[in-house]
């Protein structure tokens, strides 16, 4: 065989290759991306209670500051939440009511985030097939995904995909365009069946703050966890709720 002939036989080989990938790749993202505009039909709004905690530490683990919260959270389509505290304790305080509603009063507006896999954003991302993986018997998907252009609210990462129905069971990402002083940044959502769907149980956020100018200033670990139950789903929640 031919030198010439053996190098046409590779890349033959690769490109065949390469278009099995990406058939393979670009059925599986419409399969989720089916799966999303369906529950997004099916799902008008929810109404559920977070569980939320927050800890900062210094470097030899002293605890600096520590936050516990609950909250009542109303959502409705992909565009619209509203979170409301229903108590909070700070360093060990509770809050009485004038406090928390300055707390909810901070809250009103927060950081929206683009997800790939939503009907309104999957154009502006770019998605690579990486590996098969599995958890709890469930064979999964992993793909991840950056943005083509690196805007606020948008991230990139990876999605953990169930080979069985095409739900996403975890999103791992940071936000694209972080502060140069927040290092190791990273966010975890977990979801779990509900009512027959796939709903948001855990959000996850760890970073570390390194503020220098010659030598460090500061040095602190931020940990944030929110857990979610008690959903329920379809209350015909009036969109003057979220103005």
């Amino acid at each position: 065989m031919s030198r010439t002939l053996l190098i046409l036989i590779v890349f033959i080989l690769s490109v065949s290759s390469c278009y099995c990938d990406n058939t393979e790749l670009n059925k599986i993202l419409n399969g989720v991306l089916r799966q999303q505009d369906k529950m997004e039909k099916q799902i008008k709004d929810a109404i559920y209670d977070g569980q939320f905690s927050f800890v900062e530490t210094k470097d030899k683990g002293d605890t600096t500051k520590s936050i516990t919260a609950v909250r009542k959270i109303y959502s409705k389509g992909s565009d619209k939440q509203k979170g409301k505290y229903l108590e909070m304790t700070i360093d060990g305080k509770k809050l009485n009511q004038t406090e928390l509603a300055k707390e909810n009063k901070k809250t009103q507006s927060g950081w929206k985030t683009n997800l790939p896999f939503s009907k309104e954003f999957k154009n502006n991302y770019d998605y690579n097939y990486v590996s098969e993986d599995s958890r709890d018997s469930c064979k999964l998907w992993k793909i991840g995904f950056a943005p083509k252009r690196k805007n606020k609210g948008y991230i990139q990462g990876f999605a953990y995909i169930s080979q069985a129905d095409s739900n996403i069971i975890q999103y791992q990402f940071v936000p694209v365009g972080l502060p140069f002083v927040l290092k190791n940044f990273n966010i975890i959502l977990d979801y779990s069946k509900v009512q027959g769907y796939w709903q948001l149980t855990k959000f996850s956020m760890q970073m570390e703050v390194d503020v220098k100018i010659i030598f460090s200033l500061s040095h602190k670990y931020i940990r944030m966890q929110e857990t979610y139950s008690n959903y329920k789903i379809n209350n015909n929640l009036p969109d003057s709720l979220f103005e």
